[in-house]
């Protein structure tokens, strides 16, 4: 269930420069982490707002003694439409950025920093996720 829950907050730090490529380094992360940034930014809000709907939705069923288990599948099968559509995002900018360090003869070593955070991030934030959600027989909890 862990692979069908996202949460997707990218969160990159900055590269460590090196007195060789301290001012390409430097160019490069001035140029691509405001549009990581971006992404980032947009998938905590539609994030947000899904887990939002997800909790309402949740509280309105729970209330009627409907079943909530339900919910569950739903918002999972959105959760997936939004990892894809941010994965999208984020691989086309990376491809950019690799391009760009080819062209200028630097290491692809620069850009596997912003590849490892984003795929941290990602797994971290399922696990929050899923702390959040527990099966209750045949309903679910969730907590905000």
């Amino acid at each position: 269930m862990q692979k069908y829950i996202i949460i997707l907050t990218m969160v990159f730090s900055t590269i460590v420069a090196h007195p060789v490529y301290s001012y390409s380094e430097e160019t490069l992360e001035n140029k691509y982490l405001p549009m990581f940034e971006a992404i980032e930014q947009k998938a905590v809000n539609e994030l947000n707002y899904l887990i939002d709907e997800a909790y309402i939705e949740y509280e309105r069923k729970r209330e009627k003694d409907e079943l909530t288990l339900p919910i569950l599948f739903s918002y999972i099968e959105k959760g997936k439409q939004l990892e894809e559509e941010i994965d999208v995002a984020f691989q086309t900018i990376l491809a950019q950025m690799k391009q760009e360090i080819t062209e200028k003869g630097l290491p692809q070593s620069l850009a596997a920093p912003y590849e490892k955070q984003y795929l941290k991030s990602k797994r971290k934030n399922k696990l929050h996720i899923l702390k959040n959600i527990t099966l209750e027989g045949h309903s679910i909890s969730f907590e905000r």
